[in-house]
């Protein structure tokens, strides 16, 4: 896998780093937390990310069905929002904002 990117996450203090496979359009993001970060999952897995083209209308068909859910927010180029997966895992919806910043409520 060819690397693509990578920071340091300030709101974490973790690290990201964005990878893809040759003849891919997949990214595999792989972010590391330390210890001291409380929204780790229980079984080792942080969380599994989507990218969708809504956001908001992704997130208002599978938060009906799933307790534990986060709203849409920006945060830096993308709306972000989560849900929990049945094993409590943490599953992110985003989509990218364009170059001016839209806000909306759900």
């Amino acid at each position: 896998m060819r690397l693509l990117f990578k920071a340091k996450i300030k709101e974490t203090g973790g690290r990201v780093a964005w990878l893809m496979s040759k003849g891919s359009k997949q990214v595999l993001e792989l972010n590391w937390y330390p210890k001291k970060y409380r929204y780790g999952g229980k079984s080792g897995l942080d969380h599994l990310a989507f990218e969708v083209s809504d956001a908001y209308a992704t997130y208002g068909k599978i938060s009906k069905k799933h307790k534990g859910a986060i709203p849409p927010f920006e945060e830096g180029r993308w709306l972000l929002a989560y849900v929990r997966d049945p094993n409590g895992n943490w599953i992110e919806i985003g989509s990218r904002l364009r170059k001016k910043k839209r806000t909306r409520n759900p």
